[in-house]
């Protein structure tokens, strides 16, 4: 418990610390008495009962700080940045209102607002945050709202020859990177924190992430799951190129730079970078690997999260998965269509 300081007019202060807000000044309450130990008390007593009172007192924006601060230290840089954003970015309307305020239709109207402008998955998203900070400081407040219908996503996932031809294009700045994440499965994040030590004669060691914190700035932390951290098996030609790589330790937004540019000379579809992490998952398993085996080299926490990512079928391999499915009913039924076909005819 703070002290009690004397003023110059005789009297005792205490400075309650109450919240920090989104430019990280920290807020105090001031509370006077007489005596030091009659400001003392006050203060004692003001802190034991403003916990459950003066939540509903914040306003929706020093909630979130405050929710924001409770999780960084538990929560990875980059998660602390995106709660960041969008606190400073979506229910800009509502963030002046006190908590005790906001009803749920403010809540829904906002919501409507927000997806006028922006995709189901954003809306969905910061909404999400929301309803935490809301449950965290007002947990009696029940409220649901009717969010966007959720689009099924369009995933252009590049084929073996689209990465032939950025590979026969690209310099010695990104060719290493697109390699690792194309046959080795690497996020960027991963590629940018990797080190010469980190490569063996078979592979190399995932453990760490290079990320963007909330002042913008390259920080290498853990793996963002404990799947993450794992051994991925390259071919040989990769590792010689990779321990050659001059380039260790370059940042995300300098490496999407190079990718970004590489992108601008080519005559192929358009797709991110992270994508050809997409292509190393939906080869494998168009090649017969165990979805389980993919999922431990490629970092995925479960065989469902890594579904999600193949569900839409190679593009090279479009052609061929058709004619599977079509000769299987092919054979399925061909008794049954020839005997139709010559009940047919012999009605004729």
């Amino acid at each position: 418990m703070a002290k009690a300081k004397k003023l110059k007019s005789g009297n005792w202060r205490v400075l309650v610390y109450e919240y920090t807000d989104e430019n990280k000044k920290r807020h105090y309450k001031s509370i006077t008495a007489p005596t030091k130990k009659e400001a003392e008390y006050q203060a004692a007593e003001y802190a034991l009962n403003r916990k459950d009172a003066s939540y509903e007192d914040l306003t929706l924006s020093e909630a979130y700080q405050r929710y924001i601060d409770s999780k960084s230290a538990v929560l990875s840089p980059s998660t602390i940045a995106g709660y960041d954003y969008s606190k400073r970015t979506y229910f800009q309307k509502l963030m002046p209102m006190k908590l005790s305020k906001i009803n749920a239709k403010l809540i829904q109207t906002a919501v409507n607002e927000l997806s006028a402008t922006h995709s189901p998955k954003t809306v969905r998203n910061a909404h999400g945050l929301l309803h935490s900070v809301i449950k965290a400081y007002r947990p009696s407040f029940e409220f649901n709202t009717t969010l966007p219908q959720r689009i099924k996503p369009q995933y252009t996932i590049p084929t073996t020859s689209d990465i032939s031809i950025l590979l026969e294009n690209a310099n010695e700045k990104i060719r290493v990177p697109i390699l690792l994440a194309s046959q080795g499965g690497l996020r960027r994040s991963e590629i940018c924190a990797l080190t010469l030590s980190d490569f063996t004669d078979f592979g190399v060691n995932i453990n760490k992430a290079a990320v963007l914190d909330v002042n913008k700035k390259v920080v290498v932390k853990t793996t963002k799951t404990i799947a993450g951290t794992r051994f991925v098996p390259l071919p040989q030609s990769v590792i010689v190129e990779a321990k050659e790589w001059k380039y260790f330790g370059c940042s995300p937004r300098t490496l999407s730079t190079w990718y970004d540019r590489l992108q601008q000379k080519v005559n192929i579809p358009k797709f991110s970078f992270h994508k050809l992490r997409h292509y190393f998952a939906s080869e494998l398993h168009a090649q017969g690997i165990p979805d389980q085996y993919i999922a431990e080299i490629g970092g995925w926490e479960t065989v469902e999260m890594l579904q999600k990512i193949y569900q839409h079928t190679l593009r090279d391999k479009q052609e061929v998965m058709s004619d599977k499915i079509i000769n299987i009913f092919n054979n399925n039924f061909e008794n049954a269509t020839r005997n139709a076909t010559q009940k047919k005819k012999s009605t004729e």
